[in-house]
């Protein structure tokens, strides 16, 4: 076999090379041959030496595959140089730019073929989630998953199935999330971020199905493994126990774990889970306290300021629900109302539940000010709906909210 004349460059052919061998079962030491020994083998497959003719020859001959299966085309160049332009968006924090980059070389790169192609299927899915547009991002990650399937690339995979279930979560689907976390765990194994990752999201999932001691027990593995450490996951456990205790009722346990949770958090690694814990801990204080303190307020102000820089929309209208939220605890349910309603009505700003849960607010505050028949048969509908789509989470709280009403008419 001749050698190809446009071999693929580093780390194309390194990556290339790693997945052909490891198909066949092969180690590093069974390609060795002339000119060709076991730490050059090692050095290419991590893109630290270029292939030369003789050694990809070599190369094709013991893994048994035509030698032109490491030539690169015009389309896998312009791939690779379309998702480092795309990559460097997303580390710019410019997403818009990251999905068209992406989107473009997920479009001229090889079908079917795993290198590169996996690797610019998530940066893209990545991109849509950023602007939070997560029904894109589950069709990317639905295209990528094939991709890893059968081919032992078990940790990626097992992420791939968090981001998806995440995305079934935010959209809705909580029995699809719970059964996707529980794959990704499974494939997850032993591997510590991995691992963690599946947890927290399998949690999530739990919690909005209703099964609480499901979720109680994978909270608690997440604070175990993350236990006496910091960073992103110690924090994202903290949070996600908090939501499970505020869920079965522990509500000062939930706002004790939310404070370390925000006095744990770096604003300069991820400002939006930043502001988000901030408006965590405030909307669990006013479950509790039902007012804000000065701190409470403080913190309010700290998350709305940081959305702002962020400067996305929807990040701004999860501060305006919460907003929507104070004003009907503050007993002005005509602001309320109003706030609520613009909330609701702006379509793709809030995930499936935190949408749900202010309209749920929305119609609690019309019937607080006087409009109580619509808002009544509007809260039954909800409650009918998520009920049927098994966000047995969510139903209890409409059924609640609607009890609530009736409560309140007949008093």
């Amino acid at each position: 076999m001749d050698a190809p004349l446009n071999m693929l460059s580093q780390p194309a052919f390194g990556r290339l090379l790693r997945r052909l061998r490891a198909e066949r079962g092969l180690s590093q030491a069974d390609l060795v041959g002339p000119g060709v020994s076991a730490s050059y083998v090692s050095r290419l497959e991590s893109g630290g030496r270029a292939a030369t003719a003789t050694a990809a020859a070599h190369l094709a001959r013991r893994l048994e595959v035509d030698v032109d299966v490491f030539t690169a085309s015009d389309d896998t160049d312009r791939a690779v140089a379309l998702l480092a332009t795309g990559m460097a968006a997303l580390a710019d924090g410019d997403a818009d730019t990251a999905v068209r980059e992406l989107t473009e070389a997920a479009r001229v790169a090889v079908e079917d073929e795993p290198e590169p192609g996996w690797q610019i299927l998530w940066h893209l899915a990545t991109a849509h989630a950023r602007l939070g547009d997560h029904e894109a991002q589950r069709e990317v990650l639905r295209r990528l998953r094939p991709l890893l399937t059968g081919r032992g690339m078990d940790v990626p995979e097992s992420h791939v199935l968090a981001a998806l279930a995440e995305c079934d979560r935010i959209l809705g689907d909580v029995d699809s999330a719970v059964l996707l976390a529980r794959e990704a765990l499974a494939l997850a194994g032993d591997e510590g971020a991995g691992r963690t990752e599946a947890l927290l999201v399998l949690t999530a999932a739990e919690v909005e199905a209703g099964r609480f001691t499901d979720a109680a027990e994978h909270a608690g593995l997440a604070l175990a493994r993350t236990a006496g450490g910091g960073g992103p996951q110690r924090t994202r456990a903290l949070w996600t126990a908090a939501t499970v205790h505020a869920r079965r009722g522990a509500e000062e346990e939930s706002l004790a774990l939310l404070e370390e949770a925000v006095a744990g958090a770096d604003a300069r690694a991820d400002l939006l889970a930043w502001a988000g814990l901030r408006l965590a801990q405030v909307t669990q204080h006013l479950r509790v306290h039902g007012t804000l303190d000065p701190q409470a307020a403080v913190r309010f102000e700290e998350a709305r300021s940081a959305l702002r820089m962020i400067g996305l929309p929807q990040h701004l209208t999860q501060a305006q629900a919460l907003q929507a939220r104070i004003a009907f605890h503050d007993g002005d349910f005509t602001t309320a109302a109003q706030l609520a309603r613009a909330v609701v009505d702006e379509p793709g700003a809030l995930g499936f539940h935190d949408r749900v849960r202010t309209e749920i607010l929305l119609h609690q505050a019309e019937a607080a000010d006087g409009s109580f028949d619509t808002a009544v048969s509007e809260l039954r509908r909800i409650a009918d709906e998520v009920t049927r789509s098994g966000n047995l989470d969510l139903a209890a709280e409409a059924w609640k909210a609607l009890a609530e009403c009736a409560v309140v008419r007949g008093s």
